[in-house]
């Protein structure tokens, strides 16, 4: 089941249409405020991004996650929005409130509210859409893959290191697939730490 959505983005760019076969997760390289307003700002910042010709970017995700673990919507999932370049189409944006230099012990610690909300994500996308939970080598096939991974395989040459190198994206797939197979509830109380 999707986590609750506590915001939606009113406007979401999106471009066309797409069945989804893969995640890409992505953290914004922004600070975290108490509330929904910081997801409400990363919706603001896409609606009014502009490329260096002056024209708008049209950049988006499918969703925006904070450290509290609350959930922000952007467009559909089957609708194509600007998160990666060269893999748009066929790829769900996961976006989380954070840094690329977080250590994995502040994700673990301090982020894992979001890593639960995450993989929440990741399971109902799974359930919904069929992506495997699971990390494939060739970030262009199905399955959970992150910005940093599609830009080290030379698919995006934008650069981008994100969710960072010390992202635990071993332990958000183990938390997706124990939550696809017994639920959200039953995950947390089966994995000790602060939630």
């Amino acid at each position: 089941m999707l986590p609750p959505i506590s915001v939606t983005d009113p406007k979401p760019w999106v471009h066309g249409t797409h069945k989804p076969v893969r995640i890409v997760l992505h953290d914004t390289e922004s600070h975290d405020t108490a509330g929904v307003a910081e997801i409400r700002g990363v919706f603001n910042f896409w609606h009014t991004q502009k490329n260096p010709d002056g024209t708008l970017a049209k950049y988006g995700a499918h969703f925006v996650v904070d450290r509290d673990g609350n959930v922000g919507r952007g467009g559909d999932p089957t609708q194509i929005q600007w998160h990666v370049t060269n893999l748009n189409t066929g790829s769900i944006g996961i976006e989380q409130i954070g840094f690329a230099t977080f250590r994995n012990v502040v994700w673990r610690r301090t982020r894992r509210k979001q890593l639960y909300a995450v993989a929440r994500i990741i399971a109902w996308a799974h359930g919904r859409y069929g992506i495997p939970i699971r990390v494939r080598r060739d970030p262009r096939l199905p399955g959970v893959t992150t910005h940093r991974r599609v830009g080290m395989a030379g698919v995006d040459p934008s650069g981008h290191t994100d969710p960072g190198p010390h992202y635990p994206l071993g332990f958000v797939i183990f938390l997706a697939k124990m939550i696809q197979r017994i639920g959200f509830k039953r995950t947390v109380a089966a994995t000790p730490g602060k939630h």
